[in-house]
């Protein structure tokens, strides 16, 4: 099977977007040879495909789950190969029900996207306490004060959020001070990834955060192991209205890749 890709890295998160047609039933076993390939050092991979609702392009990650870097740095490749090359696209990805704006800055290798609000906040019982996770159409984000624990915290604690809430994707999101390590667990492609930085973590943390400082637009820098991701959340009436988040991105030429036969 030979492929054309590119790859981007938005602040570690390493993700590889596949230009041409796979069929859905070979997303799993596709994304799985191309994590496989130690030269890209990928957390994730994104399909292209047609777009839905009138927006400039459309990608499915490989669980059909929801990524925010994924979905800003499609925007960046979509501002470098669409006619004019234009400073804000929109993007449609799995995940999100609605195109979600992405600014683009080529100069300074940055782009930044809106992001769905989540649709509620649920507790998860795990170890003797509750822990406070943000439910977004695609992936459900559990916060955990502190540094990183032990992997086998993380497979009780995931096991709990299962147990609680359906959903396609789930973070776990280690926050301590301004620093951020997330872990995300992929369910159709059983796949349990330490990432470098996490967009849609990085949403959740200041829709949390924000809806406890109350009215006004609150900005958060979340040092993550690949790199800072600035997110911003915006409350009127002790309500969040409005996430974004964002920061660099890096996109490799295109490049043709052959796997062996499915």
């Amino acid at each position: 099977m030979k492929l054309s890709i590119r790859v981007a890295d938005p602040a570690g998160n390493i993700t590889i977007f596949v230009l041409n047609g796979v069929p859905p039933e070979q997303y799993a076993s596709v994304a799985a040879k191309l994590l496989s390939l130690e030269e890209y050092r990928a957390e994730q991979v994104a399909f292209q495909v047609p777009a839905r609702m009138g927006a400039d392009g459309r990608i499915q990650m490989m669980g059909g789950e929801f990524c925010g870097n994924a979905a800003r740095s499609y925007g960046y490749l979509l501002s470098t190969v669409l006619p004019e090359n234009p400073d804000s696209v929109l993007v449609e990805i799995s995940g999100a029900q609605r195109p979600l704006a992405v600014a683009v800055d080529r100069r300074g290798g940055r782009c930044e996207t809106e992001m769905p609000l989540p649709s509620g906040t649920v507790r998860i019982p795990f170890g003797g306490r509750e822990y406070e996770a943000a439910r977004f159409d695609g992936i459900v984000h559990t916060i955990v004060p502190g540094r990183p624990q032990s992997p086998e915290f993380v497979k009780g604690l995931l096991a709990a959020a299962r147990a609680a809430v359906p959903s396609d994707a789930y973070g776990i999101l280690f926050l301590d001070g301004d620093r951020m390590t997330p872990v995300v667990y992929v369910r159709d492609t059983d796949s349990l990834i330490w990432e470098s930085s996490c967009g849609s973590g990085s949403a959740a943390v200041a829709a949390l955060l924000g809806g406890r400082e109350g009215d006004g637009d609150h900005r958060y820098s979340l040092r993550q192991p690949g790199g800072v991701i600035e997110a911003a959340a915006v409350v009127e009436n002790s309500r969040v209205v409005q996430c974004r988040m964002g920061g660099t991105v890096v996109l490799s030429d295109e490049i043709t890749v052959v796997l062996p036969e499915l």
